[in-house]
């Protein structure tokens, strides 16, 4: 029997630019340079977020969607 206790770690909510990286490489294959998440992401091509230190953070679920529904077809 599976017990949830409020001392069970958080599932992972967002990826870092290199975690996001290697996710895209097991998850869907694809070998992609920091250069080009940092313009996916400022031409809002994948789903991300800015927090208050600057860094870019990718939500786990978004970006699994945006891969699942084929947008990530062609970009680059």
């Amino acid at each position: 029997m599976e017990h949830t206790s409020i001392f069970n770690p958080p599932s992972k909510r967002f990826y870092s630019t290199p975690e996001l990286i290697d996710f895209l490489h097991e998850y869907a294959g694809l070998t992609v340079t920091k250069s080009t998440v940092f313009k996916w992401s400022m031409l809002g091509k994948i789903p991300c977020q800015k927090a208050p230190n600057g860094r870019l953070l990718f939500p786990c679920e978004a970006v699994k969607k945006w891969i699942e529904s084929g947008s990530i077809e062609g970009e680059g």
